[in-house]
């Protein structure tokens, strides 16, 4: 995990440029409560609008575990999913949106990636599949794919 930590860049450019967030959390990355038999951090980015979207990286001891938080992740987010819907994205995924804002949950091997973006003004375009792009990306690049 450190290594995905050490390979996430201080800026994200989409739409829009995104910086990281040291303030958010203490020492500028947050510990999941909710991540059992494995481990995991959250880090935060903001736009000069004030948006901002935060990444969770976790791995755990098998697949099979990682499997079963992204389970109960998309449980979490029941209702507003489209599942599987981006051939290129590893699968299984979900991507869904409501008034809260945008979330992409994968499950990769023996890891989990969650994208979650704050609802984002009516005039900015939903940047969640391009930041999940760049998230998975990150994760290849540590694993050493």
């Amino acid at each position: 995990m450190r290594v995905v930590l050490d390979s996430l860049p201080n800026e994200i450019i989409t739409s829009t440029q995104w910086r990281r967030d040291y303030s958010r959390f203490d020492e500028g990355v947050g510990k999941p409560r909710n991540i059992q038999n494995g481990e995991g951090f959250r880090v935060a980015y903001i736009d000069q609008m004030a948006n901002n979207f935060q990444m969770t990286f976790a791995h755990f001891e098998t697949a099979e575990a990682a499997m079963a938080h992204y389970l109960r992740m998309k449980d979490i987010r029941e209702g507003i999913e489209e599942e599987n819907s981006i051939e290129d994205f590893p699968q299984p995924h979900v991507l869904g949106r409501g008034l809260y804002g945008s979330v992409a949950l994968f499950a990769v091997d023996e890891f989990f990636l969650e994208v979650l973006m704050e609802r984002a003004p009516g005039t900015t375009a939903n940047p969640t599949v391009s930041i999940a792009r760049k998230a998975l990306a990150i994760l290849e690049a540590a694993r050493g794919e």
